[in-house]
């Protein structure tokens, strides 16, 4: 694999701009203010203790984050791999906290949500959502406040919801590999009481790896996504929110190169390498598309009271996915290939919550019911040469769970609060493979919280925390049968941390240091004596520590000019593996070092708008992309570059009116870096497969506001 260039000046640049304003005189404006709710409360950025990345709006726009995936780019210990049969399903990795497989029998420990809701099954979550208002990244375990198993962190996705306003949006986008994009958004009252929102996302590409033979080209999407948003307010005190969400996308799955080929004594030894990026190639079996659809209702009321706010959040969501790959890496012979692989699945969740506070506002709390069920069912055949290796698996996953937090302080004003929560859950998980008798586990846990925060000064506060979590046990599907499931595993995280903001509001500097003790970690080892490299067997095998440090920093340096910079520093240590060495260990897609650089500067203001140049740079350590260490599955360091030119102003086509034009252009410098990596056909014909991210692309947007 090789670089084009190095991906690291604009750091140096960064650095070098600051230098060039340092004798400037600092501007008057103040950082924006940013709300979360990762505490299930609206809440400041700064006054909430605990290690979040947030995104609102306008951040979103001037990053250009089109979806989920281009959060990990951004955001410190955070990785994000796409599955190797579908690209739309994300495996996600918080701390790295995460799992290298997609099962319906087992959870992923980093949960997604969306206005609230978990989202049990991460299909399609690469899509474009229009109307995004916030995205919050939460790292490490969320063991109190949040419903699913996030022994590793959690993602919100808040959508706007339609207020008192007309609003409109749209925009319209095109790219090389004659990318397409368009979103559109319109919401506003439905008389006094009503109010309703629609949006809609139109997102389409051409494969960049041709397909010279038969079948689909590689890497191509074909994909929207659509929200209708309704709320009635009856009194000033009670509101009813519904909202349906849908999405549908035809894709091909991404081309594994043969890296390395396999040594002497393999199935298959001697095959072509394709150590580089291919631009164009083909397979000997036709390769053929994929699809997925998921929809989802939501109906949300809250009722301000004497005694606080209750909230009820109902929700159901379907999922149908049909997925195609193969990983055979050469044009004359198939070796290994998914044909086909179907997932069904539906879930239902019903939540309850109760916010208050003493009049003397020197305690507030929160209360919880949670109830969650899900049936899924997933066909697959493993074609292994000629010699086809079914599975039809059925889970049914039903949990339970109640929680409370509290935070006291000795008075209103006091700088010293006091939080103690928990979270008593029960699961249940049944599996069946549709040949032998099916399989029950249930599991029992209680997660508690507790934390301390100091408010040093209006700006700066200090807290730590101890929080628990814990991931359901459950069946590995790939295993011949389901006569030995799989424990709980545990994680408890100390962590200390600090939210500052200074030089009047223009520095802003968060930072968090964390240590995890990591228990009975689910591990994934081959099953031996069998055909298929990619039947893997699930044991609470293992037991880790995991530490490191994550810092963030915005500066607005200047009037015109912004900095933003973010560091993470990542170390796991697997202690113990029963019956196995623990050196040849580690956690998967966890690297060591990360950091971005973002500079925006605001070139000019002209009479009809303000011209901005925006520059960001990301770095990754290499890591590996299996637990037990083998030479294929590894991806080495890259940097990436992105850059951004665009022209924004007022009332150009009427009042209260915006339009911005954006050229930019991603992977500026066309490097060759691994998404993926599988060294487990290492016997069968490829000492390594590998997937490329995307290459260079670039086009302009147009967008609209009013």
């Amino acid at each position: 694999m090789s670089s084009k260039r190095s991906g690291n000046w604009p750091l140096r640049a960064a650095c070098a701009a600051v230098l060039l304003v340092s004798q400037a005189s600092l501007a008057e404006p103040a950082l924006e203010e940013v709300i979360v709710t990762a505490q299930r409360r609206e809440q400041n950025l700064q006054e909430t203790p605990i290690s979040i990345a947030a995104f609102g709006e306008d951040e979103i726009e001037r990053r250009r984050i089109t979806n989920i995936a281009d959060l990990a780019a951004i955001v410190p210990n955070l990785r994000i791999v796409p599955f190797g049969v579908s690209p739309t399903t994300l495996r996600i990795y918080i701390r790295g906290v995460g799992v290298v497989d997609s099962q319906v029998t087992q959870d992923p420990p980093v949960g997604i949500y969306l206005n609230g809701v978990y989202v049990a099954r991460p299909v399609g979550l690469t899509l474009d959502q229009a109307g995004i208002e916030r995205v919050e990244v939460l790292r490490g375990p969320q063991g109190t406040l949040y419903g699913r198993n996030t022994t590793g962190g959690a993602i919100n996705i808040i959508t706007k919801k339609p207020g008192d306003q007309l609003e409109f949006s749209q925009l319209v986008g095109a790219g090389n590999y004659n990318a397409v994009r368009s979103q559109t958004t319109l919401s506003g009252p439905l008389g006094d009481k009503f109010s309703a929102g629609v949006s809609y996302t139109l997102d389409k590409r051409d494969g960049w790896l041709e397909n010279t033979g038969a079948g689909k080209d590689f890497s191509e999407y074909d994909r929207d996504a659509w929200r209708v948003d309704l709320q009635f307010r009856p009194t000033d005190s009670l509101t009813f929110d519904y909202s349906y969400d849908g999405s549908q996308a035809d894709y091909t799955a991404d081309y594994y190169h043969l890296t390395e080929a396999a040594l002497p004594g393999a199935f298959v030894p001697g095959l072509p390498t394709q150590p580089d990026r291919l631009d164009e190639t083909t397979l000997a079996t036709p390769f053929q598309g994929s699809d997925d659809e998921s929809t989802g209702h939501t109906l949300t009321i809250s009722a301000d009271t004497s005694v606080g706010e209750f909230k009820s959040i109902t929700a159901y969501r379907e999922v149908e996915a049909n997925a195609y790959n193969d990983f055979s890496g050469n044009t004359f012979l198939t070796i290994y290939r998914n044909d086909p692989f179907s997932m069904r699945q539906h879930q239902f969740s019903q939540e309850l919550q109760w916010f208050g506070k003493n009049n003397a506002e020197t305690l507030d709390w929160v209360f919880g019911l949670y109830y969650f069920d899900e049936s899924g069912r997933e066909i697959a055949t493993d074609n292994f040469f000629t010699f086809p290796i079914p599975r039809d698996i059925a889970a049914d996953n039903t949990s339970y769970a109640a929680y409370a937090q509290g935070t006291y302080r000795t008075s209103r004003d006091s700088p010293w609060s006091f939080t103690l929560g928990g979270r008593y859950t029960e699961d249940e998980r049944d599996a069946s493979n549709h040949i032998l008798a099916p399989a029950t586990r249930e599991d029992s846990n209680f997660s508690p919280t507790g934390m301390i925060d100091y408010r040093l000064s209006d700006t700066t506060t200090l807290y730590g925390k101890i929080v628990t979590g814990y991931k359901a046990g459950g069946f590995n599907m790939r295993q011949t049968d389901f006569d030995s499931s799989f424990g709980p595993e545990k994680l408890t995280s100390y962590e200390i941390g600090w939210k500052s903001e200074l030089l009047d509001r223009r520095l802003r500097f968060n930072g968090a240091i964390f240590y995890s003790d990591y228990r009975d970690i689910q591990l994934d080892i081959l099953v031996p004596n069998q055909p298929d490299p990619t039947l893997t067997q699930t044991t609470n095998a293992g037991k880790a520590s995991v530490y490191g440090v994550e810092a963030e920093l915005d500066w607005l340096i200047a009037d015109p000019l912004r900095l933003s910079l973010s560091y993470g520093y990542l170390e796991n240590d697997i202690k113990e593996v029963e019956g196995d060495d623990p050196d040849l260990w580690s956690l998967p897609n966890a690297p060591k070092n990360s950091a971005t650089a973002t500079l925006a500067w605001d070139i000019a203001q002209l009479s009809f708008g303000a011209l901005n140049f925006t520059i960001d740079s990301s770095y990754r350590d290499d890591s590996n992309t299996a637990a037990r260490q083998r030479p294929g599955d590894g991806v080495p360091s890259y940097s990436l570059t992105n850059l951004q030119l665009s022209l924004e102003g007022e009332d150009w086509v009427g009042t209260n009116t915006r339009m911005r034009i954006t050229a930019w252009m991603r992977n500026v410098f066309d490097e060759e870096y691994y998404s993926d990596t599988f060294g487990s056909f290492a016997g069968v014909h490829a000492q390594k497969v590998s997937t490329y991210g995307t290459p260079q692309t670039y086009g302009v947007d147009v967008s609209f506001k009013y």
